[in-house]
């Protein structure tokens, strides 16, 4: 175990910050901080305690890091966190000589008694601390520490919640990996410019744009992969999407129909598709999204999502989609916090209802959920090529619906234009859009 290692440092720093717990302290504080250590209630569903990833992704013991940078019973010299001398009320509680993590963003020490009314702050400074800390081998690309539900209640009581920060996501879709391949398979129509496509480039671009602009997630509508998809382009995805989760920017989707489609591919050199994009969810780097929330980077955003044809990706290879309608569809109870919904249909009132699969306006109004913006995929062009005012509608309701396009150019329009993603920021008033050239 080599200097800086982040995560048995704070292993032993909430150690002792545990141990020094008194009696009075809040009880659900004592039950957040014994969570993050070694499991409890409120460590999120899909997250692991330090204690267990301390065992599982440190090559050496702690008592050897102890030994080298402590005075054997616990560690005096941090190099990779930073510590503090406890509270003044909190001094009593502490051995003497002992220091307390200091929450990353906030810069706060963190608390040892919390009273009833102190335990949301004390909740939300717990919170910053990373769900995988830096350590001699990798997580399992797992982003969110606590319970994002109570993260959110506790951000909200002390003025943290979607009245004060603004999210900001990347809003990509249509990135159809492999499409070049096209020009090979004889699969599928292709532009005329297809020797200047590359969606491995493409997908490298959008990832450099994500950590340029330091979002805190992508939400992707949809196509990730064309039907005819190689291994080496599905590799440098992977990279990709790998660098994206060490940096602490999930990648949320839905599938589109070419995704689909993906499963059963007729060329040689083409892998299935669908395969990789489980491997990818199993892996933590892709999180799919349902009619469930789910808490966008831990929240306050929630978002929702239809694959294209309802047809989520463990479900392709059980059952051919028959199409869906809006009664068939049952969300689940919302947040009070913003929310969006992603589709990957042909729906209104970017086509007319005669033509759309999909009739929004009747879909919002069963919803039951009030959602701040609707994100679109699957059509390749802006409505009648309006390249100003073609990507952005309102529902009969009053509802932003918003498009970004492919992420590559493959129709028509895109001959003489870039093709872009869009940065998406949710604020407390409204939803404001930045287009980024790929």
């Amino acid at each position: 175990m080599g200097a800086e290692n982040e995560l048995v440092e704070l292993y032993d720093g909430l150690s002792v910050l545990y141990s020094s717990l008194p009696e009075e302290t809040e009880l659900e504080w004592k039950r957040a901080v014994k969570s993050v250590l070694y499991d409890g209630e409120l460590l999120a569903e899909e997250a692991s305690c330090y204690g267990e990833q301390q065992n599982k992704r440190n090559h050496k013991k702690r008592k050897e890091y102890v030994r080298r940078y402590g005075d054997g019973s616990r560690i005096t010299d941090f190099l990779a966190i930073t510590v503090a001398e406890p509270r003044p009320q909190d001094r009593q509680y502490v051995p003497s000589g002992a220091v307390i993590p200091v929450a990353p963003e906030s810069g706060e020490v963190l608390p040892v008694h919390v009273s009833t009314n102190e335990v949301d702050r004390a909740i939300s400074l717990l919170a910053e601390f990373p769900a995988e800390p830096a350590a001699d081998r990798p997580g399992d690309g797992v982003d969110v520490l606590l319970d994002p539900a109570r993260v959110r209640r506790a951000r909200e009581n002390t003025g943290q919640g979607s009245g004060g920060d603004a999210v900001t996501v990347l809003f990509v879709s249509d990135t159809h990996l492999g499409y070049e391949n096209r020009a090979v398979t004889g699969r599928g129509k292709t532009v005329s410019w297809i020797s200047e496509v590359s969606s491995t480039e493409a997908f490298t671009r959008i990832v450099t744009i994500a950590i340029e602009q330091d979002v805190e997630a992508v939400i992707h509508t949809g196509d990730i992969v064309d039907h005819e998809v190689d291994q080496e382009t599905l590799d440098s995805a992977a990279a990709r999407l790998e660098l994206l989760s060490k940096v602490g920017i999930p990648v949320y989707c839905i599938i589109g129909s070419h995704d689909r489609d993906s499963y059963a591919p007729q060329h040689t050199n083409s892998e299935n598709g669908i395969a990789w994009l489980q491997q990818q969810v199993r892996k933590g780097t892709l999180v799919e999204l349902s009619t469930s929330p789910t808490p966008v980077a831990g929240g306050p955003l929630d978002a929702y999502g239809i694959p294209a044809g309802n047809t989520g990706i463990d479900d392709v290879a059980k059952f051919k989609p028959l199409g869906w309608k809006p009664s068939d569809i049952q969300f689940g109870s919302s947040s009070p916090e913003p929310n969006v919904l992603c589709l990957h249909d042909g729906v209104t009132p970017y086509r007319d209802r005669s033509t759309a699969d999909i009739d929004l306006d009747q879909l919002l109004s069963r919803s039951g959920v009030s959602f701040d913006c609707v994100l679109i995929g699957d059509e390749h062009r802006p409505k009648d090529d309006d390249f100003d005012n073609g990507y952005s509608f309102q529902a009969r309701d009053g509802t932003p619906v918003l498009y970004t396009g492919p992420a590559i150019r493959i129709s028509e329009p895109y001959r003489d234009h870039e093709s872009f993603v869009t940065e998406l920021t949710f604020a407390a008033d409204g939803v404001s859009t930045t287009q980024h050239s790929v």
